[in-house]
């Protein structure tokens, strides 16, 4: 028995020997024509090998280089260039019959160019149309046969991405593998490549059967997975916009008849949405379902959500991909969310609060509408808060000492009864008009202005003291020791009527409080001072006295300053 096993073992060894001899005594140039004109013909582009060599160990024809050539409607440069082929072969025919079975394809370090044009069409879309002229040097009795190959890798190699827009990226380090490939036939393949910026990209699937009329309409079924995404990195975002953050993606994806349909979620870290915010400080997650119409460059959004823990923002909407920038119109709805949960995207959206202070508790409603380039959005529409706390913050000390002379006592926080207003929030900042609110302790007070990209403010509010607030600040026994005092009572009583107008300046990290009795006649005219109701018009309340202004205006004033100087708490 062992001898006979070593007989065997012999005559393996020697026909090994005798076919790696065989191997070494073919010409492997004899079948670059043949294998050009198949891979020509099953691409639709000129495909051109460097000089081929016998590689005994593997098995296989090793080209110096290739080229295959672009979509002539776009470019003369070719669609991929790479330092080395390696073709596997059957070798059995190959050394007895001079047959070529080619079984798999290895591309080294290839450099793939993928070009749209303003069409809206991709120079990938022609490959495998078959129309390729086979090249010059492949005359040869036999006919091409159809090429079949049972595996293809791509190693180290790169993708650039140019789109009519002019925008690019770049993928390096592209790793791919397929296997079973036929053009009638869906077959398995997997890829990975590094983003610019230090992402990474993955994705697995079925791809096929091939459609060679138009590559882009070949069905797809994968799942994508896209970590460490950084939009600004990568040149999804200019830096100068001050719009950004980290994504991590994981989704679905299937293409069928030109139709991309995508469901899955989106992590973001360090969310920036306009230029005039900041980014979040915790990550906000971002539920979706899309659909890509590949050829026309359009797609909707639906059935998304956007936000973290229990506060979700519902979108859906339409999208256009045919720019540089990707431009959106669409509508985000929330109804009695927790604001405590919604806290966090707040500084997404540009919304700044008093240093030290957080809102607590309470609930927010909002439509808003989000239009424009993603790097420029435009956010409009109503905001409601109920029932919610600025904790840290005091509103009735900020609005001065004259309150405390009069014997109010300012509670330690804003307790905000309802607060809404109509935002317009853009790149240069955000625009409140109306803005009305009700202060627990306080009162009513109502105005219009904007806040700065900068956080500047530039707010005229009207503010009405509560009724039995003012009232008894009126009648307390402080005020009813002199005359001026009196006077002061009386005017802080008709402050629940008239209203004291305060200009609202500063940053919003650090508001500034004045009085601004001019701006209480603009405001009542604008309809948002209230008054008294004659039909379906309103009409203000008779003015003070000029000396009694006075007398209202400097004690205020002198109050706001003392604050100022730091003076007064």
């Amino acid at each position: 028995m062992k001898r006979l096993l070593i007989v065997l073992v012999a005559v393996v060894l020697g026909v090994l020997i005798l076919g790696a001899g065989a191997l070494l005594l073919v010409d492997a140039n004899h079948f670059r024509p043949q294998i050009q004109a198949s891979l020509s013909q099953a691409m639709g582009r000129k495909v051109t090998l460097g000089k081929l060599h016998v590689s005994v160990l593997s098995g296989s024809l090793d080209a110096d280089d290739i080229t295959i050539g672009d979509d002539p409607a776009f470019s003369k440069q070719p669609f991929v260039s790479a330092k080395s082929l390696a073709v596997g072969v059957r070798l059995w025919p190959l050394i007895v019959h001079r047959d070529l079975h080619i079984t798999s394809l290895t591309l080294d370090r290839p450099y793939v160019h993928l070009r749209e044009n303003r069409a809206g069409r991709w120079n990938f879309a022609s490959l495998g149309a078959g129309d390729a002229s086979p090249p010059k040097d492949t005359a040869t009795s036999d006919s091409v046969p159809a090429l079949r190959v049972d595996s293809l890798r791509i190693r180290d190699g790169r993708i650039e991405l140019t789109r009519a827009a002019g925008d690019s990226r770049t993928y390096s380090h592209v790793q791919l593998s397929a296997d079973r490939i036929a053009t009638d036939a869906a077959f398995p393949f997997s890829m990975r490549a590094d983003i610019a910026g230090g992402g990474t990209l993955q994705l697995d699937g079925d791809l096929g059967p091939w459609n060679a009329g138009n590559a882009a309409q070949t069905p797809l079924k994968a799942h994508l997975v896209m970590k460490q995404l950084d939009l600004v990195a990568a040149g999804i975002m200019s830096k100068s916009d001050g719009v950004g953050g980290i994504l991590d993606l994981d989704t679905q994806i299937a293409s069928r008849q030109g139709v991309l349909h995508s469901k899955g979620r989106i992590d973001a870290r360090k969310l920036q949405l306009v230029a005039s915010g900041s980014p979040a400080p915790r990550p906000i997650r971002l539920d979706y379902e899309a659909n890509y119409n590949l050829a026309g460059g359009t797609g909707t959004i639906s059935n998304t959500t956007l936000g973290t823990g229990k506060a979700r923002l519902a979108l859906d909407g339409r999208f256009d991909s045919r720019g540089k920038v990707m431009q959106v119109n669409l509508r985000m709805r929330g109804s009695k969310l927790p604001i405590d949960d919604l806290q966090p995207l707040l500084p997404a959206f540009g919304v700044v609060l008093p240093k030290d202070s957080r809102l607590s508790g309470g609930t927010l409603n909002l439509d808003l509408r989000v239009r424009g380039p993603i790097d420029a959005l435009v956010i409009s529409g109503p905001v409601r808060a109920d029932n919610t706390r600025l904790a840290g913050y005091s509103l009735g000390r900020k609005l001065g000492g004259a309150l405390s002379l009069a014997g109010i006592n300012a509670p330690q926080d804003t307790v905000i009864e309802q607060a809404e207003a109509s935002l317009v929030i853009a790149p240069s900042g955000i625009r409140a008009d109306p803005a009305k609110a009700t202060i627990q302790g306080l009162g009513n007070m109502a105005g219009k202005g904007r806040m700065a990209a900068s956080g500047a403010l530039d707010f005229d509010m009207l503010v009405k003291l509560d009724q039995n607030l003012a009232s008894n600040a009126a009648s307390g026994k402080l005020l009813s020791q002199s005359k001026a005092g009196r006077v002061l009572g009386g005017l802080l009583g008709g402050s629940s009527q008239n209203g004291i107008g305060v200009h609202v300046g500063g940053t919003a990290s650090d508001p500034k409080f004045r009085l601004d009795p001019s701006a209480v006649a603009g405001l009542l005219r604008s309809g948002l001072g209230g008054g008294t109701t004659q039909g379906s018009k309103t009409s203000p309340q008779p003015a003070s006295k000029p000396s009694t202004k006075d007398v209202l205006g400097n004690l205020l004033r002198g109050a706001l300053d003392k604050q100022k100087d730091g003076k007064n708490p």
